[in-house]
């Protein structure tokens, strides 16, 4: 039984390094690096000012850059979607505003997006995996809005109005349009790239 055990939790632990992508040193480089460079695209795509309108309190357009996040994590699992929302907050923080935001705490709330974007497989040929990263994209943002609020609330001690019409309706009313069809779009465009660069 004991040694049963033992080769469960090693299995266990050689599955979760695998769908991390981090099972060897080259594959945790590579993982990191595309983190990194999502972190860099997300910034630079964040800082294009957007056309958006205003109905009353709510904010309707398009947020491109959150579609990157998903995107890093559906390409090369959750800690490249990780690593790619919270540095990429972090960095757009710094390089834009020159300050890094409660301690980069609202950072790990869209870091949330990669991460649970990124724990599922996808065939980014097939349109219905398409259709699952769009809407596993919708939930994870979900999650990167309740976090984000949670934050807003107990650390930075906000009011509720503010969090809810600052942080939370903008992010579902310009956040959840934007990943549900950007993200796709984006993910077929990396499938066109990449087996074009393959095929060369």
């Amino acid at each position: 039984m004991t040694k049963s055990a033992g080769g469960t939790a090693i299995q266990s632990s050689e599955g979760i390094k695998k769908r991390f992508r981090v099972d060897d040193l080259k594959t945790a480089v590579i993982t990191v690096l595309f983190g990194v460079v999502g972190a860099v695209l997300f910034a630079l795509i964040h800082s294009i000012p957007m056309p958006f309108t205003m109905v009353s309190l709510l904010k309707f357009g398009l947020y491109p850059a959150l579609a990157i996040i998903a995107v890093l994590g559906a390409i090369r699992g959750p800690l490249a979607g990780f690593l790619s929302g919270y540095f990429g907050i972090v960095l757009y923080d710094l390089l834009f505003f020159n300050t890094v935001v409660s301690m980069t705490l609202p950072a790990l709330a869209y870091g949330m997006l990669g991460l649970v974007v990124g724990l599922a497989t996808y065939n980014l040929a097939n349109g219905r995996s398409l259709a699952k990263l769009s809407l596993l994209s919708a939930v994870g943002l979900v999650f990167t809005a309740c976090i984000a609020v949670m934050f807003g609330l107990f650390i930075d001690q906000h009011s509720v109005l503010l969090e809810l019409g600052f942080v939370m309706l903008p992010l579902f009313t310009v956040g959840l349009p934007s990943v549900v069809l950007i993200t796709p779009i984006y993910a077929r465009i990396w499938q066109i790239i990449s087996m074009s660069i393959q095929t060369s």
